[in-house]
């Protein structure tokens, strides 16, 4: 008999997004002589699907958009009856919980909230409505960061039973191996370069970073913005109004953009708001000194300010642009918190953190009375 359980993640796609690396990142490192993954994806292009260990089983729900997977979900989960439906992202988590009603055979279901949902400006009435009443019937909800716990337990009325804080899973080793396979090909430069990584997207803060930088005017920093978005536009006439040109690069998406993060002398995060700020783990094992917002929620949960890196007041040019201007004067300083960070990350490895959800899942399993 087949003693290994069945967890079924449900993903939009498998772009390069946090989420989608959270997901393939647990997948590949759940403990394989107890669970057994499969990834079910609206969409299954993407660049995260090269990083996918060929034991993990993808299913294509091919429904183009996550509203139109509910009832090719549904179908997959009468099918196969996993013992676990794990789902993350927002839009999806309403949609798995949709899925899973009345079934005969109802898998656990865990959710994972992936943001601050008190600082998005997309969340109307009916929506918050939808989100409670999915957050009602999850067997577990997980946080990334213990702000946005706080968050979910004050505003859904989320007990500590059903509420659990787990850290984003990043394979360190995979990071590292990407970040040496070798330097991007850049105009030399005589200064401090600057990277920031992530959808350019209001979230993220690019505009607030660009305008720090503008206010320094300092030609020997240069900063490169890896990623693209809606607000792709805007940051280049940004940039161009502040006279900015030479200074200010746009790659566009980079599949891998680890050596471009090892190569710099400083990661910078400047987002409004996060869930957790995966991409500051990422930074510290390619041995780059990072600077962040304090933005709610995660990086302080990542960075202790001016031990493995810097913390400043989210939203705030003027203490973003003294920040850089300091960093960017100080190699000891930012040699320290390299060390400093280099020691840090092994707490957030990929194995760790797929343990910690291994131990979730035991537990649900247990009390629904199926071995795990």
């Amino acid at each position: 008999m087949d003693s290994l359980r069945d967890v079924l993640f449900f993903l939009p796609d498998l772009d390069g997004g946090g989420a989608q690396r959270t997901v393939v990142n647990l997948a590949n490192r759940l403990p394989r002589e107890r669970y057994r993954a499969t990834i079910a994806a609206v969409r299954c292009d993407g660049p995260m699907r090269e990083w996918l260990d060929d034991e993990i089983e993808l299913v294509d729900l091919n429904a183009g958009r996550i509203r139109h997977a509910l009832w090719p979900l549904r179908r997959v989960l009468k099918e196969r009856g996993p013992d676990i439906l794990f789902s993350t992202i927002l839009d999806a988590n309403i949609v798995a919980v949709a899925a899973t009603q009345a079934l005969i055979t109802r898998p656990q279901l865990v959710l994972r909230e992936t943001n601050s949902l008190r600082a998005r400006g997309d969340i109307g009435p009916l929506r918050r409505q939808l989100i409670r009443w999915a957050y009602a019937r999850a067997d577990a909800l997980v946080a990334l960061s213990h702000g946005v716990g706080r968050e979910l337990a004050a505003d859904f009325s989320l007990t500590s039973a059903r509420l659990h804080k787990i850290w984003n899973p990043v394979d360190l080793a995979v990071v590292r191996q990407y970040a040496a396979e070798g330097a991007p090909a850049l105009e030399p430069f005589d200064g401090v370069t600057l990277v920031a990584a992530g959808r350019l997207h209001c979230q993220k803060g690019f505009d607030i970073l660009i305008r720090a930088l503008g206010a320094l005017n300092r030609p020997d920093l240069r900063l490169i913005v890896l990623g693209d978005g809606d607000e792709a536009l805007a940051l280049h006439e940004l940039v161009r109004t502040l006279g900015l040109s030479k200074n200010v690069l746009f790659p566009g998406f980079i599949e891998n953009p680890y050596p471009w993060i090892a190569a710099a002398d400083l990661f910078v995060l400047s987002s409004r708001w996060e869930g957790f700020g995966h991409v500051l783990v990422e930074a510290m094992a390619c041995g780059t000194a990072v600077l962040s917002t304090n933005c709610p929620h995660g990086p302080a949960d990542i960075v202790e300010h001016d031990v493995d890196g810097r913390l400043v007041v989210s939203e705030d040019e003027a203490a973003l642009a003294e920040a850089i201007s300091q960093l960017a004067d100080s190699p000891e300083l930012r040699a320290r918190f390299v060390a400093a960070g280099m020691a840090k990350v092994e707490r957030f490895d990929a194995a760790c953190i797929a343990e910690e959800y291994a131990l979730l899942f035991d537990d649900l399993l247990s009390s629904t009375g199926v071995a795990a």
